[in-house]
């Protein structure tokens, strides 16, 4: 059966002396795996069109429950100064490793797909001094569209106000629902700053997320919430953690 689609290279991975297995997150399908045959052998344009990040249109060839053969692939947006540069492809690393940890293979979803293009086109186009935002805004927006992100806004038990984040249960819980909890680890102070901050990293639109200009305490603090949440909601650290991105 032949599938046509649009995807974003995510990673590959070597099968054989010349082929790929290259994992997609596409339009149509969501996140799957797909086979290329001997790229590695000459150099071409579809070799270069398997490269990380790389937008292309493609066509699949395979049966239902197999992994599908790649036949064609035609480039739309190469994305290549994202990929070649070491912060950059570090700090969208971990947002695709993240997706590949938490969302489902084969699962449509074209709300993640618009909002991972946007992403690429939004931080491509921006100066350097605005990624490091991004980067941490795109990983906020990126958990709560897939249902994982931190709660900050108020307590996840009663509703109420608190200023505690507790990485084991994955929101801030107010003083009176902290009695009893057996805690795992010791929670995050936050402040109004930084929960306004993170909200508007929420609601605002993508195309206005350039905005926001927090301060580097800011940054810093919801860095390390982050880094701690995901930690304990994967039961590991990122393979991007190993990596400096600064």
């Amino acid at each position: 059966m032949l599938t046509r689609t649009e995807g974003i290279v995510l990673k590959t991975r070597k099968y054989g002396e010349a082929d790929l297995i290259v994992t997609y997150l596409t339009l149509g399908k969501g996140i799957i795996n797909a086979f290329a045959k001997s790229p590695r052998k000459i150099k071409s344009r579809f070799g270069s069109s398997l490269e990380p990040l790389t937008y292309a249109r493609i066509s699949l060839w395979g049966k239902e429950q197999s992994i599908p053969k790649i036949t064609q692939s035609d480039i739309i947006n190469p994305f290549r100064q994202l990929r070649e540069n070491y912060h950059d492809f570090i700090s969208i690393s971990r947002l695709i490793e993240i997706m590949i940890s938490l969302i489902p293979e084969g699962v449509p979803n074209k709300r993640l797909f618009d909002f991972f293009l946007g992403i690429l086109d939004l931080i491509e186009s921006s100066t350097r001094e605005k990624r490091q935002t991004l980067y941490l805004v795109s990983q906020i927006r990126l958990l709560a569209l897939i249902g994982y992100a931190p709660r900050l806004n108020r307590c996840g038990r009663c509703g109420g106000s608190g200023i505690d984040f507790y990485p084991d249960s994955g929101t801030i819980l107010c003083s009176r629902c902290v009695i009893g909890h057996h805690v795992k680890e010791p929670p995050l102070r936050v402040n109004r700053d930084i929960i306004n901050f993170y909200t508007h990293c929420i609601e605002w639109s993508v195309d206005t997320l350039s905005r926001l200009r927090p301060r580097q305490d800011i940054l810093s603090a919801l860095s390390t919430l982050l880094d701690r949440h995901l930690a304990y909601l994967l039961n590991k650290r990122l393979l991007s953690s190993g990596f400096t991105a600064g």
